[in-house]
């Protein structure tokens, strides 16, 4: 028998009430086991570029993208030549934050009128300068040819700091990338670089301990000095604050979570680096660990901020005069803060 037009639109007013229901408690984040965590409306997309070609220290900003990717945030990460054309990605627009950023490269842009601000230091300095087998001290690279990664580059400043220390004459060439350096020295195409940690194990490995050797490393020359670093568009900052916060907040959550979950990293950077052996990966990670190159509570502090410019300024990679300089110009210390008053310091 047919409804009646009043009970057949009685029943449609029921269904659509339910269906109403129903999307509100799809809207509350009900997944139907007692709870869940509330959807983001709407993704927001960002871009963050690397000041070189993927490495292991882009483990730290990958991590803090993982995680950001769970709160509604997804950051696509780009990987350039050198730092400077990463910052010129910033002022252009086509990012909003920069990975792998020297402060020298970082603080020269600044001082040429880009909008950046440093805010975070993603480790401990962990380079060391590397010779081959037949160069037994930091006196014999005189007259010796030493590749750096740019002409303006982190690497550069630290030849120009050990020529300076010891009087030396070298012949500086330029090779982008701190495994390809390696692997010019291996095969005695150079007879210096300055090579960071994770390549030169990766050295070790491939050709033998013996085949080079480590003449200084950054940690016990300059523990203070400050390497790679994360740099946001200043004006976005401005216009973003609270999104810049979730950010640095992300980065250091991102850190602690690679020093306590070693599966969680070596997920993070064997996707990063596939062609690398795992064992390596796993063996860097324990590493950088034990070594304490990963801090929780951020290298970024005023002091350290200090110690590096002075350093830039000595080797005569800056004009900034450290004694009066103002670091809230280059650095921004305050979204450090807030993150920590956030999670709370380890």
């Amino acid at each position: 028998m047919l409804r009646s037009w009043p009970t057949l639109l009685l029943a449609l007013v029921a269904i659509a009430l339910l269906a109403f229901a129903a999307c509100n408690d799809d809207d509350d984040g009900n997944d139907g086991n007692g709870g869940g965590t509330e959807a983001p409306d709407e993704v927001i997309n960002l871009t963050a570029v690397h000041g070189s070609s993927v490495d292991f220290i882009a483990i730290v900003p990958l991590a803090a993208w993982s995680i950001l990717e769970e709160r509604g945030i997804h950051v696509e990460q780009k990987y350039l030549e050198d730092g400077p054309l990463a910052i010129q990605a910033l002022e252009q627009g086509d990012a909003q934050i920069a990975t792998n950023i020297g402060v020298n490269v970082g603080l020269l842009a600044v001082e040429e009128g880009a909008s950046i601000i440093d805010v975070l230091a993603t480790q401990r300095p962990t380079w060391a300068l590397v010779s081959t087998a037949d160069i037994l001290t930091i006196e014999d690279l005189e007259g010796k040819t030493i590749a750096v990664h740019g002409e303006t580059s982190f690497t550069k400043a630290v030849a120009d700091f050990y020529a300076q220390e010891f009087n030396l004459t070298m012949n500086q060439i330029i090779i982008p990338g701190s495994e390809v350096r390696a692997e010019a020295l291996a095969n005695n195409e150079i007879d210096a670089s300055v090579i960071d940690f994770p390549d030169i194990v990766t050295l070790g490995r491939t050709y033998g301990e013996d085949s080079f050797n480590v003449l200084a490393t950054l940690g016990e020359t300059l523990p203070n000095l400050i390497e790679q670093d994360i740099w946001l568009d200043g004006d976005w900052v401005e216009e973003n604050p609270e999104l810049a916060l979730e950010v640095v907040t992300a980065l250091l959550e991102g850190i602690r979570k690679l020093r306590t979950d070693p599966a969680f990293a070596l997920q993070i950077i064997t996707e990063a680096l596939p062609e690398e052996d795992p064992d390596l990966l796993a063996d860097l990670i324990s590493e950088y660990t034990t070594r304490n190159i990963w801090e929780p509570n951020s290298f970024l502090t005023e002091a350290n901020a200090e110690f590096t410019l002075k350093f830039f300024f000595d080797v005569g990679e800056i004009d900034v005069d450290p004694a009066t300089a103002d670091l809230t110009k280059y650095f921004n210390f305050d979204l450090v803060e807030q993150a920590l008053d956030n999670i709370g310091r380890e």
